[in-house]
């Protein structure tokens, strides 16, 4: 018996777990794993083990992310961050990355740290920090005799960040990272610009001070570190390159506009003097291509730009005596161009791309090796300008190979293959900092369409509604061809078919690049791509709000102009002129279901509504100063401040919110376990303001009406400078902050929600339940509401929050956190933060019927929640939801650095058929039973007859 019982309950188990399907990971959800735009002194091939002779191509990007990237179809092998205050920085030239002679790692210096990495998975292999005041200001790796010899070694030049004067040149084993020797010189002028170059025998340190109008070389020993001399060449006052070679370091000088260089072989005091070609216009710009290897000869590359031509000048350089000759001048070409160099063993080769072919070019002659012609890609970016470039060559039996990896000047890095368009990474994403939904609702035509026939009279609306139905018609031939392949169509389509129920999304982002972009969030394609940079004229203005509305994107700019592009295509509309007030934020007031009011406030929190606008009377918005103190103003043809609110003594507002705009409310109680009703406190005129002290905040919540605090509650302990992410949704509102304990110094993050009722006793609705008309202002208005809150300690930081939303707001929410230190996005279930969990006491049968379970202070964060599964989603800023075409699915879209977005269903996909409903299996069920009703049916027949005449 024992045993049968046994047997049935794993027979009853295995049932359960035939429900169990594998989730849609990797299949509803879209990832870019972004670097950053590439800079062109830190991007290069490079082939990470000695083994094998296939390269990766490293990159460390303006964002401050090292990594490596396969070159057959740009994805991410590795990536790390770099930035040790986890915030989000901007790096230029003072940032750098070196390769060993197939040493097995990539060396990186930014900020004050030297970081090894293994150059094929990216682990760490050793770190080394300068004193804190300090930062890398140039990095090189020593030169063998031999390939494939010892780890090489690292010299590194740091100085202090103000740029006092005071210099060190240190040198690191290449294996562990130990100091070999150091160096500090004081003798530099304070605010030179500084470039290091290492030979053979010698480190080299170049200073150009332009106050004193001279260049000085500081000659150390490589292998001690003694200083072996120092000079100052008669060099031009712009240094282009400074150029480092087991063979010969030299630096490239000139002046404007260009029409010769002068070239210092470092270790020697002579200078020569090349001139160069103007082609007919005059150069604007000059940079230089050089690379050189333990046997390769010192040639290098001038890429002159003048206005709308470009072209190219080889110099080899005597070894010898150090003479710098002309070898030949490559054409000019209309248009951009970009120039790479490479080398293998003692020939240098160079490669140009142009926007209509790619150009193989050997140092040793001007003729051309190969040229491959550019064939126009589908996708615009890769079409896009050329910025910089790095090459490699590959020399083989049947020719030559040429792989150029591009950036381009929209952000853009992709690879062409001997002039193939290979693939592009849209790395300008990664400068995203404002993001608008574009609602192009597939049925809101049709939404249209009914609203019209309910305005009209009965009889035109008959009319107007069988015009409607054969219109449809027209599209019922495809239809019904199609019908067969979509009842075939297998389980696995289920993501697509889910997706065309759900809708397909576009998002508008804004970069602080002034980018303007619209992005596909099923594929994470970029549809358009535009520019703002030449709409600005003069300055450094930024993009503040960024809004869709009626086929249109408006962007607005800190400067106060503003410029609207067709949402469709990116097409420029409209730009309009700052009217001299300087935007601090913009507002959008929602005036109609298709406009809204743009209001502009200014660092002291005024508004501005433009003369053109129609004002809103019946409006009221809350600014917060740049000072901290909060307005209240009701709008009209000049907005009236209505009430002010200031913070406690050494605490400032730093955040206003209220609940999601169009936010729908299915119900306005929560049903108890004993059928009670506990009404929700739900007004549209409520706001939520963060003040942040040294180390604490505090919370009002208030009537933006009367500016009345309903209540309030601060917190202490929290670590200054902390994010203070809050949300507000339907009743109630959550915030998260990271506190630290003064006693343990233990870090830990607070995250408290707070649900707001008419009343603490159920089936009540306060005072104001027999009002049938409401009004802040009325006597019985000053009541507040009945508040609970709890608090649950996470482990790890939450830096941002939002709230899931749907349709008609009968699904379940979400509270969506992202976790910086896992690189992940929690959907968090509400049913968990229940304000109403009862504390230090079982559930009663009542509380349990709702679900409601014993309070417990510790969140642990479930695996399951995770919207992001095992991908890496780094440095997220913030986190868009919007409803779909389902009332169970939710869209989300998060963006920051990396850019991610998902569909999330919180109760189930209730409206739509999952992956294991067989259509196949449906229809042979079907026709089935239609066979079995056709032969039954004679059969129940005669049964029946027979039964009369028995009967009879």
């Amino acid at each position: 018996m024992r045993a049968a019982a046994v047997l049935g309950a794993v027979l009853a188990l295995a049932q359960f777990t035939q429900a169990i399907f594998s989730d849609d990971a990797f299949h509803l959800d879209s990832h870019l794993a972004l670097l950053g735009i590439p800079q062109p002194h830190t991007t290069f091939f490079h082939k990470p083990q000695s083994s094998s002779n296939a390269s990766l191509l490293y990159t460390l990007s303006d964002r401050a992310f090292v990594g490596a990237l396969n070159p057959k179809d740009g994805s991410v092998l590795w990536r790390q961050s770099l930035s040790q205050t986890g915030a989000d920085p901007t790096i230029g030239p003072d940032a750098f990355l070196v390769a060993g002679e197939r040493d097995g790692q990539v060396v990186s210096g930014f900020g004050n740290a030297i970081n090894s990495w293994d150059a094929l998975d990216g682990r760490l292999r050793w770190q080394y920090f300068t004193p804190s005041e300090s930062q890398v200001l140039g990095l090189r790796t020593v030169p063998v005799k031999a390939e494939g010899s010892a780890a090489q070694d690292v010299v590194f030049l740091s100085g202090s960040a103000s740029g006092d004067g005071v210099i060190s040149i240190t040198r690191l084993a290449g294996r562990d990272g130990a100091k070999i020797w150091d160096r500090t010189d004081s003798s530099i002028a304070t605010g030179s610009r500084l470039f290091l170059a290492v030979s053979g025998q010698a480190v080299f340190v170049v200073a150009r001070s332009n106050a004193a109008g001279k260049t000085k070389i500081l000659e150390l020993d490589l292998a001690t570190g003694k200083e072996k001399g120092s000079h100052s060449p008669a060099v031009d006052s712009e240094i282009l390159a400074v150029a480092s070679s087991p063979t010969d370091s030299f630096v490239v000088t000139s002046e404007k506009p260009y029409k010769s260089i002068k070239v210092n072989v470092l270790g020697s005091s002579k200078v020569s003097a090349v001139s160069l070609d103007d082609k007919q216009g005059e150069a604007q710009s000059a940079s230089v291509s050089f690379s050189g290897g333990l046997s390769t000869p010192a040639h290098l590359l001038i890429h002159l730009k003048s206005k709308d031509r470009q072209w190219a000048e080889v110099l080899h350089i005597n070894p010898k005596n150090g003479n710098v000759v002309k070898a030949y001048t490559l054409p000019a070409h209309d248009g951009p161009s970009t120039f790479a160099a490479h080398h293998i063993g003692s020939e240098v080769f160079f490669v140009r791309t142009t926007d209509s072919e790619t150009s193989l070019y050997a140092s040793s002659s001007a003729d051309r090796l190969e040229t491959w012609p550019f064939n126009a890609s589908e996708t615009p970016a890769i079409n896009a300008p050329g910025l910089h470039a790095t090459a490699e060559v590959i020399n083989t039996k049947s020719g030559f190979a040429v792989r150029v990896a591009e950036t381009s000047d929209n952000g853009h890095f992709s690879l062409l293959r001997n002039g193939e368009p290979q693939w592009t990474r849209p790395e300008v994403l990664s400068h995203a900092t404002l993001a608008s939904w574009l609602d192009e609702n597939p049925q809101s035509a049709l939404v249209e369409e009914l609203e019209t026939e309910a305005a009209v009279s009965p009889l035109t609306a008959y009319v107007h509604r069988w015009s409607r139905h054969l219109n449809d018609l027209a599209s019922l031939p495809h239809y019904i061809q199609r019908l067969p392949s979509t009842l075939a169509s297998s389980a696995e389509s289920a993501p697509k078919t889910r997706n065309r129920f759900v809708g397909q999304k576009v998002v508008v982002l804004a970069t602080n690049r002034l980018d303007v972009l619209a992005v596909e969030t099923d594929t994470l394609a970029i549809l358009w791509h535009t520019s703002l940079v030449d709409l600005v004229n003069g300055g450094s203005p930024t993009i503040t709000q960024l809004i869709t509305a009626n086929g249109r994107t408006t962007a607005y700019l800190s400067d106060g102009s503003s410029a609207v592009l067709n949402a469709t295509n990116g097409q420029h509309i409209e730009y309009v002129a700052g009217s001299g007030v300087s935007v601090h934020k913009i507002a959008a007031i929602p005036a109609s279901p298709h406009e809204s009011i743009i209001i502009k406030i200014d660092v002291d929190g005024k508004p501005h509504i433009a003369d053109d606008v129609t004002p809103l009377e019946d409006g009221i918005i809350v600014t917060i100063s740049e000072a901290g103190t909060a307005f209240g103003w009701t709008l009209g043809r000049e907005p009236r401040r209505a009430w002010t609110l200031k913070p406690q003594p050494g605490a400032a507002f730093t955040s206003a919110i209220s609940r999601v705009e169009g936010e729908p409310v299915a119900s306005i109680g929560t049903v108890l376990g004993n059928r009670a009703v506990l009404y929700k406190h739900i007004s549209p005129n409520l706001a939520l303001l963060t003040a942040t002290s040294a180390h604490g905040i505090t919370i009002n919540l208030i009537d933006a009406i009367t500016g009345s605090v309903l209540h309030s509650s601060s917190h202490s302990g929290v670590l200054a400078g902390s994010p203070v992410p809050a949300v507000f949704s339907e009743h109630w509102f959550a915030l998260a902050f990271a506190s630290q304990d003064p006693e343990t110094s233990t870090l830990s993050t607070q995250l408290v929600i707070s649900e707001i009722y008419e009343s603490e006793a159920s089936n009540d609705r306060g005072p104001l339940s027999s009002k049938l008309n409401y009004s802040s202002f009325s006597p019985d208005a000053g009541y507040k509401p009945y508040i609970i809150s709890r608090a649950f300690s996470v482990a790890q930081p939450i830096s941002q929050l939002a709230v899931t939303q749907t349709g008609q707001g009968i699904t379940s929410r979400r509270l969506l956190a992202v976790l910086p230190e896992s690189d992940a996005i929690a959907a968090i279930p509400r049913e968990i933060l229940n304000a109403r969990r009862p504390v230090d006491r079982d559930p009663t049968r009542d509380e349990q019927e709702e679900g409601i379970t014993k309070y417990v202070p510790i969140l642990e964060i479930d695996p399951r929640w995770y919207l992001t599964h095992s991908r890496e989603v780094t440095g997220i800023q913030k986190i868009l939801a919007t409803p779909s075409l389902l009332e169970s699915t939710s869209l989300i879209f998060a963006f920051g650095h990396d850019v991610f977005s998902t569909q999330i269903a919180p109760s189930g996909a209730f409206d739509i058929l999952g992956k294991g409903f067989n259509r196949i299996q449906l229809l042979l069920t079907v026709v089935a039973l239609f066979v079995g009703v056709l032969v039954l049916r004679p059969m129940t027949r005669s049964k029946t007859v027979q039964g009369r005449w028995t009967a009879q």
